[in-house]
């Protein structure tokens, strides 16, 4: 696959995003989403500025993130924040005419790139930011920080730092201080820092020509905003969008966005300034990012004859390029560090090992080893994928470190194998399992060869001499890379840099191959010193995964997504109501089970990207009470199985808890009526004393009667 230029060649994430949480006030930034037709779209970011109209506040984004020739069909917008999809604000105004986007006609500039939005409602559950009003002069040579929506963490915010290099009334230029996943963050706020005032809005991205590896970004000035809001649209309450429709370009309503410097001519006049590999952010930027959503089953019109409900199987992707296959590569640390004990029962015993730390204590569990985890984390990988459209190989690495001769100061290398092709690439799945089962019967063993690890994956994905996996020149290239601990080779152990800088080399490897690698670092020693893994994933545009308990790596490699998928919502038009049971695998592939109604029934999936976009698909199927079973090819089979699994599991719990809560209600029932009875039988007590004039008893004397 060719890699794309500009900006999607620079999406390089940030390590580690903020954890869910972290920010302890509300968000500053929000996802714009709105109907268009039938089309759903969500793109870019928006934030709220504070003015001086009824509401308090405005919606502010860039105008290039968003099509006016479709919000002029929308009724509303809805500002949602970007991971818990909580609603903040809605709007079906503009309070200011829509500002001219960058970049897409010769009248546009950085200043007129926005679209500023009346809200219906005070917004609610968003942080409301400030304007800067100083001079634009004074923010030159300070820092910033730019908020945005992570894309890798369920995290509602996350922010991202830079130096403002340059700046004037048309355009702000900020150096990030390292590189970052952009995509989808056109429209964010750019706050001066200290001091969280907005001095204006993020647009583009470019690489600095005069420091390698590094980003610049252009920035609108907020000025341009605040200009529009001294003379706002029908005394602040704003104009429909309908009424803009007249300022949209005819050609809008089709056009696909396009990524400046992908190999395509946008007719940039040369005044512009526009330099060589920038590029917008946010849905018209550099990314073009095509969502692509197909459901296989059921056949539009198919009858369905199960009470279980209609079975909905398909495949979503958002793509950068066009691609329908992948190849994964599972690459695992069996170095003898991996015999320590995982902290968690793996094999389902009943007993949690303890021991085995580097060899020294014996695993009271082999089990329940770190290397334990790793293979059952692969297993749940293999699981997730479909073999119609995936390949998935084994690598395992360890080796020897290399042995430094005192006398001559040469160093010499260890001739063993360091990484091991365990399983080419195949579709055949329970090859793969039955090659992990090996792996960890042969058990740990050596040192932690990193380098050769990532090398013998790319020679496996590329089809390399000295690969054993046949080459797919049209599948995009993953590998999974697990590790416990640090590079300690190929060279000697005390040469730590060295070890790392050799990852690093095999890192640049990976990427001028187009290979992207997720990293898994796992257990305190990974992370005390986690450059290595952090780097492999940054160079490549993977993702880098903390795992600080290694127990928990089978759960934690559920959450990989390779497919960029944010969403995936699967529902009966008809009824109302939502799959019962989903499954949605890591390549992107899904299914559900779906209830269904007697009669016509419109089952609908709605898919969102990473970035915010958004497709969906519908299908139509009758239900008939004991009609024939459709038959599934046999991929689709076991995803089926595992659905009806999951659904007999819901049952059987849905059953002990209605059980359950039926026993408290007795429960609380026989109380009631024990407290009612007590009462009433005081109450006969009482009548009683008294119709047999019997006197109450003294206190004194009571306490004498129990003495």
């Amino acid at each position: 696959m060719k890699r794309p230029h500009g900006l999607a060649a620079l999406c390089i994430p940030i390590a580690l995003f903020a954890a869910a949480g972290a920010f302890a006030e509300d968000p500053s930034v929000l996802r714009p989403r709105f109907q268009s037709g039938k089309e759903v779209i969500g793109s870019g970011t928006a934030f709220m500025l504070a003015a001086s109209v009824e509401e308090g506040a405005v919606a502010v984004t860039a105008a290039h993130t968003i099509q006016l020739g479709k919000l002029v069909r929308a009724p509303e917008v809805v500002f949602e924040t970007g991971r818990s999809r909580r609603r903040a604000a809605v709007s079906s105004r503009l309070l200011a005419p829509p500002g001219k986007p960058f970049a897409s006609s010769t009248e546009g500039s950085l200043r007129e790139d926005f679209m500023i939005f009346a809200l219906d409602l005070k917004p609610s559950g968003v942080r409301v930011l400030q304007p800067d009003r100083q001079p634009i002069q004074s923010v030159r040579n300070s820092r910033v920080r730019i908020l945005g929506v992570p894309g890798g963490t369920p995290a509602d915010e996350d922010d991202i730092f830079g130096t403002v290099r340059a700046a004037d009334d048309g355009r702000i230029e900020v150096r990030l201080d390292v590189p970052a996943d952009l995509r989808g963050w056109g429209g964010a706020p750019v706050l001066r820092f200290p001091g969280d005032t907005v001095i204006g809005i993020l647009e583009a991205a470019w690489p600095d020509d005069e420091q390698e590896g590094t980003m610049r970004l252009g920035v609108a000035p907020i000025g341009g905003v605040l200009d529009a809001l001294q003379k706002p649209l029908a005394a602040g309450r704003g104009d429909p969008f309908a009424k803009f429709a007249s300022l949209a370009p005819p050609q809008e309503q089709d056009a696909t966005p396009v990524a400046v410097g992908d190999d395509v001519d946008v007719g940039l006049p040369e005044d512009r300034e526009l330099r060589e590999g920038e590029a917008l952010l946010g849905e018209a930027g550099a990314l073009s990012t095509t969502l692509k959503l197909e459901i296989e089953e059921p056949k539009d019109g198919s009858i369905v004859g199960t009470a279980e409900g209609a079975f909905l199987a398909g495949r979503a992707i958002a793509l950068l390029g066009e691609f329908k296959r992948f190849d994964v590569m599972i690459v695992i640390d069996t170095s003898d560090s991996t015999r320590a004990a995982s902290g968690a029962d793996i094999n389902g015993n009943g007993i949690v090992g303890a021991g085995g730390l580097s060899g020294i204590f014996k695993q009271t569990d082999p089990g329940d080893s770190i290397l334990a985890a790793e293979i059952a984390a692969a297993k749940r990988v293999v699981e997730s994928l479909d073999p119609r459209n995936t390949r998935v190989g084994v690598v395992t690495f360890a080796g020897e470190p290399g042995q430094l001769d005192r006398y001559s100061g040469q160093v010499f290398f260890s001739r063993k194998p360091a990484a091991v092709t365990e399983e080419p690439l195949t579709t055949n799945y329970e090859r793969v399992v039955r090659s992990l089962d090996r792996v960890f019967k042969r058990g740990p063993d050596g040192s932690t060869n990193m380098t050769e690890g990532v090398r013998l994956s790319i020679k496996e994905l590329k089809g390399f001499r000295g690969g054993m996996s046949k080459p797919d020149p049209g599948s995009e290239k993953v590998v999974l890379f697990f590790t416990d601990g640090t590079p300690t080779a190929p060279f000697p152990m005390e040469y730590g840099r060295e070890n790392v800088s050799s990852v690093l080399r095999a890192a640049s490897q990976a990427r001028r191959a187009d290979v992207q690698i997720h990293t898994f670092a796992i257990g305190p020693e990974a992370l005390d010193g986690p450059i290595a893994c952090v780097q492999l994933a940054a160079y490549t545009g993977g993702y880098f995964t903390p795992v600080s308990s290694p127990g928990d790596l089978p759960a934690v490699v559920e959450t990989v997504n390779f497919a960029n998928l944010e969403e995936l919502a699967i529902k009966n038009v008809t009824n109302g109501e939502a799959a019962s049971e989903t499954i949605i695998n890591a390549d992107g592939s899904f299914g559900a089970l779906v209830p269904v109604q007697p009669g016509l029934n419109r089952l609908e999936v709605v898919a969102t990207a990473t970035d915010g976009t958004t497709t969906k698909q519908e299908v139509t199927v009758s239900y008939a009470p004991g009609a024939p079973s459709v038959t599934l090819p046999r991929e689709l089979v076991a995803m089926r199985n595992r659905l009806l699994e999951r659904r007999l599991i819901a049952i059987k719990r849905g059953r002990i808890e209605a059980e359950r809560q039926a026993a408290d209600d007795a429960r609380k029932q026989l109380e009631i009526k024990i407290k009612e009875e007590r009462a009433k039988a005081e109450q006969d007590a009482d009548k009683q004393r008294r119709n047999l004039r019997i006197e109450q008893v003294p206190d004194d004397e009571q306490e004498d009667d129990e003495r």
